[in-house]
């Protein structure tokens, strides 16, 4: 009777694990996005959330350990989902990338980076090495909802069986209802003997989303208005790569907006003051600002005309911060630019 009951246990223990390591349906505590609809066959194996993190993206393709020429930092709310289909259909790596890709461009997204194939993504390098956050193991074990951790974890990993065009990567960016998104997927067929895993292909999808500062939220006439009453404005919208004075490209906006003020106050100078959170040494943040407030001072003068004696630019590092500098929301408002009447 004991050796039944403990053989039943064994079976019902077997059934359990055996359900879980299944692809469907989606893990408890999972939401899909609104961007992306599922691939047919399948479901969420991982999700994660954050409320406010940081997320660099290459966009070209990634030739040594320190990543790709060319990269994309984004920051505001992450979503990180892995979706597992079923492949009963036996669809390819590049069909799934290519559905997605089309699905977001009908969505009046761009497509700013695509790789099919190992070789155009990074070479010989792996994406999950030099960027953690796309397929890497440790990374993926962290999620809040993954089914379970010990297993669904190695669905991007890579075995010896794999070949070129077993996995895919693209980076898209665009806007929906007030916001802007930055996601990127990466896809990944697994060719590990696994059940629930074997010849299954699974997608990583990473999101960024973050207000849509645009310029119908700052006016001349609010600049006028700030400026008249408080001696200056602050611009959250005035934005660069990270840690860097590469203005992006939707900063533009708001400088062209800055310099109709301007031009309608000739009379006036100007100060234009960078600011940074405390991330960093200080001496290094007080040569950050300042070269971000001369960038948006040089922007000003060489694109939109304004003259170098209405304005002057200056930094002062992490010195006046807004707000308290121990949470990412609160260094995200003390990262900004600032126009001051002279």
């Amino acid at each position: 009777m004991r050796k039944t009951l403990s053989l039943l246990f064994t079976l019902i223990s077997f059934i359990a694990v055996s359900q879980e390591r299944t692809i469907c349906p989606d893990v408890t505590g999972s939401v899909n996005h609104p961007l992306l609809e599922k691939y047919k066959n399948s479901c969420i194996v991982a999700y994660n959330e954050t409320k406010f993190n940081s997320v660099t993206f290459p966009i070209s393709k990634i030739t040594s350990n320190n990543g790709s020429p060319k990269e994309l930092t984004e920051e505001g709310k992450v979503t990180s989902i892995i979706y597992g289909i079923e492949n009963s259909q036996r669809a390819t790596v590049l069909e799934v990338q290519r559905n997605y890709e089309q699905a977001l461009k009908n969505a009046d997204f761009e497509i700013i980076h695509s790789a099919f194939g190992r070789k155009n993504i990074s070479g010989s390098y792996k994406i999950q090495t030099v960027y953690p956050m796309f397929g890497e193991q440790r990374v993926i074990t962290e999620y809040e909802y993954i089914k379970p951790k010990s297993y669904f974890r190695f669905s991007l990993s890579s075995q010896a069986k794999n070949v070129d065009s077993d996995d895919a990567f693209f980076v898209a960016k665009g806007k929906r209802d007030g916001n802007i998104y930055t996601l990127a997927l990466f896809i990944h067929y697994n060719r590990t003997s696994w059940e629930g895993l074997s010849d299954n292909i699974f997608v990583q999808a990473i999101i960024v989303e973050k207000e849509d500062m645009e310029t119908g939220q700052v006016s001349a006439a609010s600049i006028e208005e700030k400026i008249k009453n408080e001696g200056k404005e602050v611009f959250h919208n005035i934005l660069f790569d990270f840690g860097s004075d590469n203005l992006t490209q939707e900063s533009y906006a708001i400088i062209e907006t800055l310099s109709e003020y301007l031009k309608a106050n000739t009379n006036q100078k100007y100060y234009i003051v960078g600011h940074t959170d405390n991330v960093g040494s200080l001496a290094k943040n007080q040569v950050l600002s300042e070269k971000r407030a001369k960038a948006v001072a040089s922007a000003l003068t060489n694109k939109y005309g304004i003259s170098t004696s209405q304005i002057s630019s200056h930094g002062v590092g992490q010195l006046s911060p807004l707000a308290i500098n121990n949470t990412e929301e609160g260094r995200a408002l003390n990262r900004r630019v600032e126009i001051v009447l002279k």
